[in-house]
């Protein structure tokens, strides 16, 4: 990740904000090209208007002529009319496409979260640098946020610097005369003088501005966990789940204060980072930079004063001029902040890059799964050995076993004993580091990965349901088999619940998006999960413990129903309840990584060996069990 406090070279931040650009234009065609045109526009009728108004006060300080007076109200009605009328039809325009380019800012990383290596999602560095980006945005729109602002900011400043400097021309160029003793105004010295003092002052309240964002932009690390921490304790009261801990225990409350207000952790609170930031040398920079502006100011209005004063030129000139040489320091100063603001930007675009640059190293494989009506699929673990990235520690060490459709196969063992890892090799979430998985004989690598992974449907321990339709939640999309969404329902034991819901399957689940919607218990939310993995319809069916949460009779009367209706698909249990996989084929224990046993339940029972271990060791669970097996 980029060190926030060192200086990016000009031409390295040039170069990664020309990306950044095409990037987001890219996402939202012709954003940018849109937003030069509408700068350019609002550019010309400013300064057009500007002209006008000029002309208008030097006719009335002057001649007072109806036929020209009227020419140029006339003049400036119609121009501000035509104005109003295209400025409106691409303000509406622009609306459009602005909204569209803030809506597509996060989802450019999400975009990468998803198409990546899983094995780099669940990198805890992959996670941090996700989470720092993150952080940028939200706690001072550091990164792509700041793109777009950056950008219409430098067009439309650079067009009224140039509009300004023409504008202003006759400023020098008109002479003051000879027997006025403001003729010392026309030396070159004079005229040199007074723009080397205005570039002068125009230079001090970029830089000032620029070293107090620099300065602030340094703090970013402590920021992220200052608003990291407000975040979580801020937020956490309004999380259902946590709310009845909230009220027992008054934790968030308690934390906030702490970290807010006693510490000052919290960036933008009394006592914060920023707070001292402003109160200390930074708040100095920003008053000089005021102070550097009003000077200028000064310097201008004195200037055009005196040669006016001299007669070089009228009161609508003066009016013209001041207005141009106003625009072009305001325009200048601006122009120079948000170069600066761009060269800051760019270390936090930097860290963007870093993760969108993440390669994808797992082979995508070229060949088509094998779609079989038949279902029969053959499964091998050929001496597989795997670890996770940044661990020394093998998860998985010399794993051989071999399965085809229609087993019934059940994974056991105790916590960390390699259950969930045999399953994400069989989906491919990981590669194995030794050995190989086949499906019919052929590395499951040379498979096209998105068709391979669709033979699978999987219920994790941690499932996870959207706050959206039922229908839609079992389908896992917008697009609902109403039929066989009832009848995967049914099949997975929420066929009752299912008739008592008026809407059935236009249910919203929960209340996000529907005040009539229903929160559904547990055992509910998990009936809905295994409807979903069963209206996939994929020829391997796994659960990978997603009813730990349930008592063991619950686990196992929804375990022995669910095989019931599996059919001729290969369906895997994984449970560190031993009684609710009696029923399968087979039984693989894990232990340490590898398979110490495999066989029946009565097989492993007569054993006598870890499997018994475990089994006795819960077997007073079980009492009453005999009547739901």
């Amino acid at each position: 990740m980029a060190n926030k406090s060192d200086k990016m070279p000009w031409k390295e931040a040039f170069k990664i904000n020309v990306r950044a650009i095409k990037l987001l234009n890219s996402k939202n065609r012709l954003m940018f090209p849109y937003v030069t045109i509408k700068a350019l526009l609002n550019t010309v009728f400013s300064y057009a208007s500007l002209f006008v108004t000029a002309r208008l006060i030097g006719e009335l300080a002057g001649e007072r002529r109806p036929e020209t007076l009227l020419f140029w109200a006339a003049f400036q009605i119609i121009s501000t009319a035509v104005f109003a009328i295209i400025n409106g039809v691409m303000y509406h325009a622009y609306e459009v496409k602005a909204t569209n380019f803030w809506n597509n800012l996060e989802r450019i990383e999400d975009e990468k979260f998803m198409s990546m290596d899983y094995s780099d999602v669940e990198d805890q560095r992959v996670r941090d640098l996700r989470d720092q980006i993150d952080q940028n945005r939200n706690w001072s729109g550091w990164g792509f946020s700041r793109i777009q602002w950056n950008f219409e900011g430098l067009v439309s400043n650079l067009f009224s610097v140039i509009g300004a400097f023409a504008m202003a021309a006759g400023l020098i160029i008109n002479k003051v005369p000879d027997e006025s003793p403001y003729a010392f105004l026309n030396s070159p010295f004079a005229v040199l003088g007074f723009l080397a003092l205005m570039i002068f002052c125009a230079s001090i309240s970029p830089f000032l501005n620029g070293k107090s964002m620099e300065m602030s932009a340094a703090l970013a690390d402590k920021a992220r966990f200052g608003n990291r921490l407000f975040g979580h304790f801020n937020f956490m009261r309004r999380d259902p789940e946590s709310m009845v801990d909230y009220r027992m225990y008054n934790q968030s409350e308690g934390f906030l204060k702490h970290y807010c207000w006693v510490k000052g952790e919290t960036p933008w609170f009394p006592g914060g980072i920023f707070d001292k930031h402003n109160k200390g040398v930074g708040g100095l920079m920003k008053i000089a930079a005021v102070f550097g502006e009003k000077a200028l100011m000064s310097i201008i209005y004195l200037f055009v004063c005196l040669k006016a004063l001299g007669g070089a030129f009228g009161l609508g000139e003066v009016t013209q001029y001041v207005g141009a040489v106003t625009n072009f320091i305001t325009g200048f100063t601006w122009t120079m902040t948000l170069l600066n603001n761009l060269r800051v930007n760019s270390k936090f675009l930097k860290d963007i890059f870093e993760f969108l640059d993440i390669p994808n190293k797992m082979y995508q494989g070229t060949l088509t799964t094998e779609k079989r009506r038949d279902r029969k699929y053959n499964v091998e673990f050929k001496d597989v050995s795997f670890k996770y990235p940044n661990s020394e520690r093998w998860a998985l060490r010399h794993v051989f076993a071999s399965f085809e459709v229609g087993t019934k196969l059940a994974v056991v063992g105790e916590n960390g004993s390699g259950k969930s890892t045999f399953i994400k090799l069989l989906c491919r979430l990981y590669d194995p580091q030794e050995g190989e998985i086949l499906l019919n004989g052929v590395n499951i690598k040379k498979y096209r990965y998105d068709e391979y992974i669709a033979i699978f449907s999987v219920v994790f321990q941690d499932y996870w349901l959207m706050s959206h339709k039922l229908g839609q939640n079992v389908a896992g999309s917008c697009d609902v088999n109403e039929k066989r969404a009832v009848k995967c329902l049914e099949d997975a034991g929420f066929g009752e619940r299912l008739k008592e819901l008026p809407d059935g399957l236009e249910t919203w689940l929960g209340k996000d998006f529907d005040e009539d919607g229903i929160v559904v218990s547990g055992g509910e939310k998990q009936k809905i999960a295994i409807a979903r993995a069963l209206y996939k319809d994929s020829p391997f069916i796994v659960l990978d413990e997603p009813t730990a949460s349930l008592d063991p009779l619950a686990e196992a009367e929804i375990y022995k129903n669910f095989d019931e209706i599996v059919g001729d698909r290969t369906a895997i249990y994984i449970s560190h309840r031993l009684s609710s996989c009696r029923f399968c084929r087979e039984i693989l224990v894990f232990e340490d990584g590898g398979i110490i046993e495999r066989g029946t339940h009565d097989e492993l029972i007569d054993a006598g060996g870890r499997y018994k271990q475990l089994w006795d060791a819960q077997a007073r669970y079980y009492e009453g069990e005999e009547e739901i097996s």
